[in-house]
Formats: C-alpha cells, sequence, structure tokens
C-alpha cells in the first residue's frame, strides 16, 4: 500500500515554478538598475560631440569613461568636480601648444583656440593691425605650429584701476564748528582700460589709450560739517553732570533704546581728553551716533547711572553707546554690554 503524498502535486509544481523565477527578477532588476544609473551626457571635444551613457558621479569620471584625455592648460566647463546630471553637455578645448615669433623674440605658448588669430589674442597682439602674419589669420592652429610676424606690430593690453569715490560736504548746526562725521561711507570704483602700443624691432613705444570701461561705480561719501556757532545747547561745553541728575532722586523716564555699550576711557594709551562738545572725557560723558541720540541729551544706563551725550566716534554707528571712565580698570571691568538706555530729554 502507497503512502499518501503530504502535498499535492499542484504544489509541488508553483514551489518549483516560484524557485525558478526568483533568480529571474534578481537579473532582471540588476539589468535595469544599471539602465536606471546611466545617464546620457553630450562630451563636446574640440567641436566633435560624443554621446555617452555615463554612470560617473563627477565630470573628471565622464571623461576618462570616455577616453578624453584632459591637460592642465585645456579647458573644461562645467569643471571637473561638478556632479554629472542627465542631459548635460560638457565642453573640452585642448590647448594646442605653438611656437610665436614677434620681432626676433620666439616664445612658446599653449592656445584655447582654433586659429592663428585666437593665438595673437592670447599673446596680446591685436589681430587687425597685425599686417605681415604668416600663417594667415584665419589659418587653423596645429599642434607645433609656427607664427611668425614681422618686427613691426601693434600690441593690446588691459589695465584695471581704482576710481576715488567723490566726497559731498553737508553743513550741520548741530556739530561743533569745523567737526567732520561721516554719515555714509564712501567706497572706490574700478575700472579696465585697453591701451595700444607699437612694437618696432622688438622694442614697445608709448601706449595710446583707446578704451576704457567702468566695472565698478564709486560710492560717493557723505560727511557733515559742524557750522555751529557755540549759542546751541548741543555746543555747550559742560564740564560735568549737574549733581541733582547725576544723583537721580526719582526713576528715570523717557525714550527707551536698546543699545550695545562699549566703554573707554582718556586714560588708555593714545586716547584723547577731549571730545566732540567739549568737555573733558571723564564718568558721565559717553558717545553716541547723533543721528540716533541728539548730542547734548541726557541718558541713563543701567549700571552706570545718568550721563550726557557730549561726544561722537568713527566706529560709533546706529544704537551705540561708548562710555566714559576715568580708568582703564573700570573700562576692562564694564567690557561690552547689551541693555536697554533711556534718553531722558
Amino acid at each position: 500500500m502507497r503512502s499518501k503524498p503530504t502535498r499535492s502535486a499542484r504544489s509541488q509544481r508553483t514551489k518549483h515554478t516560484a524557485a525558478a523565477l526568483v533568480p529571474a527578477l534578481i537579473l532582471l532588476l540588476c539589468v535595469t538598475g544599471f539602465v536606471w544609473a546611466q545617464k546620457q551626457v553630450a562630451v563636446v571635444v574640440d567641436g566633435q560631440t560624443l554621446r555617452v551613457d555615463s554612470q560617473s558621479a563627477d565630470v573628471a569620471g565622464l571623461l576618462s569613461e570616455a577616453g578624453v584625455t584632459v591637460g592642465s592648460g585645456d579647458l573644461v566647463f562645467p569643471s571637473r568636480d561638478s556632479k554629472v546630471t542627465a542631459g548635460m553637455s560638457v565642453v573640452v578645448r585642448h590647448a594646442v601648444p605653438v611656437t610665436l615669433v614677434f620681432g626676433g623674440t620666439e616664445s612658446s605658448l599653449n592656445v584655447v583656440g582654433k586659429t592663428v588669430a585666437d593665438a595673437l589674442v592670447a599673446a596680446g597682439v591685436d589681430p587687425a593691425a597685425a599686417a605681415g602674419i604668416t600663417p594667415a589669420l584665419n589659418a587653423p592652429l596645429k599642434p607645433g605650429m609656427r607664427i611668425s610676424a614681422p618686427d613691426s606690430f601693434a600690441r593690446i593690453s588691459t589695465v584695471t584701476t581704482d576710481v576715488p569715490f567723490p566726497v559731498v560736504a553737508r553743513p550741520d548746526g548741530t556739530l561743533p564748528k569745523g567737526v567732520r562725521r561721516v554719515l555714509k561711507p564712501g567706497g572706490n570704483g574700478s575700472v579696465m582700460r585697453v591701451f595700444r602700443s607699437l612694437v618696432v624691432g622688438g622694442v614697445e613705444g608709448s601706449a595710446t589709450l583707446t578704451a576704457e570701461k567702468v566695472v565698478e561705480e564709486p560710492v560717493t561719501q557723505i560727511v557733515a560739517i559742524g557750522t555751529g556757532d557755540g549759542s546751541t545747547r548741543r555746543q555747550l561745553a559742560i564740564a560735568h553732570i549737574p549733581a541733582a541728575l547725576r544723583l537721580g532722586t526719582k526713576a528715570p523716564t523717557g525714550r527707551r533704546i536698546k543699545v550695545v555699550a562699549t566703554a573707554y576711557s582718556a586714560a588708555e594709551p593714545g586716547a584723547s581728553s577731549g571730545t566732540a562738545m567739549g568737555p573733558r572725557c571723564e564718568r558721565g560723558v559717553i558717545a553716541v551716533d547723533p543721528d540716533v541720540i541728539p548730542l547734548g541729551s541726557h541718558i541713563f544706563v543701567p549700571g552706570y547711572g545718568f550721563a550726557i551725550a557730549a561726544d561722537t566716534g568713527g566706529m560709533i554707528n546706529g544704537r551705540h553707546v561708548d562710555l566714559c571712565f576715568n580708568s582703564v580698570g573700570e573700562v576692562n571691568a564694564w567690557g561690552k554690554r547689551y541693555l536697554t538706555i533711556i534718553v531722558l530729554d
């Protein structure tokens, strides 16, 4: 008597069919994954276009994969470390080594170009003014080509120079007479000038300016010039803060301003004891930006006390006050603090 099969024949066939499909599925995934990872890229080498299916991550790998060699003087765009993306174009222009002979002087040059005219431009020679050049200006460049010119030819050079910024002075009656304050910093511009000179027998003559182009416009500096005559409150030579104000018998009220508060002292090396309004630099006098806090204003500074805005400074701009102390030790102890001051008047 035969024993009964534990599974049906249909079940056995299904198992064998599934086992056969698994390797085929894995192979299919490998092949399709390989295809998906490939990116079609156009590589243009010296005007000739190559279509490359690449798996490289960067342009350097792509060029190696395509069998394109690149030297140090060759042009590659985009750069070799750029990421390769599908549909991109990579341009390679190989530099052509040529020999240039001008006025008896021989030099070697690697030229990224197509014609003799390109080589002349790379050497700083104006092709339009260079008569008697051999080979002809439109002759294609070839490695080892020798390009010669007669003793007389034109040389083109470019020079970029700074353009000083203009200064506009504005009279300001709120500043003491003769005091200058920069309201808006200036900045130099730049201009590119093209010069043409004639080279005869290897000797270059004087250069003539043929064109110029502004690369960057200069920024005008605006300066306030004090014209006050001493009759205004802001120009009073205040020697000390009034005792009642310094004691502060009442809680201070007024306009509140968030500032950064630094410190200085006339006792510091190289420091001046004078101030913009005249009083001596001592505790109770602070430097301010007059556009934010008018000179002559009485101010309460937490941790410092009552003071008067009687000084300015080139580095005191915006919401920045500089507190005067009598000693360097006090300056170091104060450091730099962020706080809210009260402008009393």
